[in-house]
């Protein structure tokens, strides 16, 4: 069995070594269900969707340790959008939650997107 600090693991955070980020980070994205592509104008021509892959069976699929992938995944995700996607969503969901607070599910479902703040 490998120490900790030989798989990467320090204080409790697993670090992706940056060339198996790189080398595998397309693949582990096309797996999984980050990315779906369940569009009717984007499946093949026999219409058939295909569902992602969970991180252990990609894991196994690529012979890499599940934590790995889970690493390269996260990343990869929080790669793909900037700062302020991030920042827009959180804004709506306090804005959601703040709506619900004020007049219960009745807010939920009148159609109209909740105030954001500012």
């Amino acid at each position: 069995m490998t120490h900790p600090t030989e798989r990467g693991e320090i204080n409790g955070f697993h670090v992706v070594d940056p060339d198996l980020y790189d080398r595998y980070r397309e693949e582990v994205v096309a797996l999984t269900n980050s990315y779906q592509v369940d569009i009717n104008e984007f499946l093949p021509d026999d219409g058939t969707r295909k569902r992602g892959l969970s991180d252990a069976e990609i894991a196994e699929r690529l012979g890499l340790d599940i934590r790995d992938v889970t690493e390269i995944r996260v990343v990869s995700e929080h790669d793909e959008y900037p700062i302020e996607e991030y920042e827009a969503s959180a804004r709506f969901k306090d804005a959601a939650a703040a709506s619900y607070f004020e007049g219960g599910v009745k807010n939920l479902y009148k159609g109209d997107p909740p105030p954001t703040r500012r």
